[in-house]
């Protein structure tokens, strides 16, 4: 996971940040309070644990044992 600045205008998000894939993908955006401004780094932490059952441990695992049987091959 990454955690990027960037400025909503009111219709828009503009990165302020490069981000370091250009494909599709799903992300979540984070408004923070008006009082209390996160940084990335606190930003990651607030999320750690959001994906808890979507078995992301047990698709790591299974997608490293595939890349090992593939470059046996």
């Amino acid at each position: 996971m990454q955690a990027v600045r960037a400025i909503f205008d009111g219709q828009d998000i503009k990165l302020l940040e490069p981000v370091k894939t250009h494909e599709k993908t799903e992300v979540l955006v984070i408004f923070p309070d008006e009082e209390s401004k996160f940084s990335p780094a606190d930003a990651m932490k607030l999320l750690r644990g959001s994906g808890r059952g979507a078995g992301l441990t047990e698709k790591l695992l299974k997608s490293r044992r595939e890349d090992i049987q593939f470059d046996r091959k």
